[in-house]
């Protein structure tokens, strides 16, 4: 039994290594050359968002994409190859109402827009402009003021932990 645990990890070992390649293989030039799929659900407050057109704008202001959410206020928007991050997600809710959400770089997957999105966009804007850096305090300083302002312990409007795409420590 042993034997056989040793080999079926041996084995294991030398798929994995046989799989990664090298450095010019073709499947990290697909990397490069494919979009970028953002997920999520569009919502204002506690409402669903199930209408208005989603734009995607990269770190110049350019528009780079667009899409629309369904009728359960989610959105699928693919980024174009070579886009430059951060790229900002924008939906016009009312003409006195523009929700934002950042996606920092192709890491990501998902990204909820939302007035919880919004506050952090807006705040990391204040603190000078939407690095790494300043999304993760504005992210933090966001949980605190929906604490403060809710009497809660909740972080409503984040998926898992809000920091960890803006290079946070967790």
């Amino acid at each position: 039994m042993n034997k056989l645990l040793k080999l079926i990890f041996c084995m294991t070992i030398v798929s994995v290594v046989a799989a990664c390649g090298d450095s010019s293989s073709s499947a990290k030039q697909v990397g490069v050359n494919s979009s970028h799929v953002i997920e999520g659900t569009v919502t204002d407050r506690d409402e669903l968002i199930v209408s208005g057109k989603i734009v995607a704008k990269d770190k110049k202001g350019a528009t780079i994409a667009t899409a629309e959410p369904d009728q359960e206020a989610h959105y699928s928007i693919a980024l174009p190859p070579g886009s430059a991050y951060p790229v900002t997600l924008e939906i016009a809710v009312d003409e006195n109402t523009l929700l934002q959400a950042v996606v920092m770089d192709s890491a990501l997957a998902m990204q909820d827009i939302s007035t919880m999105s919004t506050l952090v966009v807006e705040s990391a804007r204040n603190l000078g402009g939407l690095t790494k850096q300043n999304m993760a305090q504005a992210a933090i300083n966001a949980i605190r003021q929906n604490k403060k302002s809710s009497g809660k312990g909740t972080s409503t409007g984040f998926k898992g932990d809000p920091t960890k795409q803006y290079g946070g420590w967790h």
